[in-house]
């Protein structure tokens, strides 16, 4: 009896370990970043394009080997409020008052390859896909923008634990010129695009 309880244990044992080992080497990490940083936008009036960041994002990694993940990255980030740089002559058609916009909070995915060329907690970092985007005026005679537009994220981290790094990196949302046009006849303004925005982040993830 006392040698069939202790074969039990042992098999208890050796499976609980084969369990965690398993876990560990699991090639799949799932994280949360968090980072902040300041923005620029581009076709903005004076200073009003430069705002601080803030985001939030989730992500799933696929461990190809050491040296090199592959992942899928979704996030959010604060927007900013700001003056169009528009031409007085456009502005004075309807009124001659700044047109005003919000841009609303931003959501992205993004595939993600991070890699570490040296055996050390060093790694570099690069992100591409598409950024969700909202314009909102407001002025009744001018209207919204909504958009998809392309994203980059490139970037150097460190390590410093098995699970957690620090990173810091740029990141671009493509835009094009807001291209605002005024039809004096309607008496009615048209916002074409969405501008650019530029950014550096710094940030922290950890894994699970």
């Amino acid at each position: 009896m006392n040698k069939i309880i202790l074969l039990v244990a042992l098999f208890s044992v050796n499976v609980s370990g084969y369990a965690k080992t398993c876990f560990d080497c699991s090639p799949f990490y799932w994280g949360i970043s968090g980072s902040f940083g300041a923005t620029k936008y581009n076709d903005a009036y004076a200073k009003d394009g430069g705002s601080f960041i803030g985001r939030l994002s989730l992500e799933v990694q696929y461990a190809l080997n050491d040296l090199a993940h592959l992942g899928l990255e979704s996030g959010i980030q604060n927007g900013n409020s700001m003056r169009l740089n528009i031409p007085k002559y456009d502005l004075d058609i309807l009124g001659g008052e700044p047109v005003h916009v919000a841009i609303k909070p931003i959501f992205d995915v993004l595939g993600t390859l991070k890699l570490t060329p040296f055996d050390s907690g060093f790694f570099g970092y690069v992100k591409g896909g598409v950024a969700y985007r909202h314009l909102q005026v407001d002025r009744n005679e001018v209207n919204d923008v909504t958009q998809i537009t392309p994203e980059l994220q490139a970037g150097v981290g460190f390590g410093f634990t098995d699970n957690s790094y620090l990173f810091m990196g740029y990141q671009r949302m493509f835009g094009k010129a807001v291209n605002y046009q005024v039809n004096p006849i309607l008496m009615k303004g048209h916002i074409e695009n969405i501008p650019s925005q530029n950014s550096l982040l710094l940030g922290l993830s950890v894994l699970f």
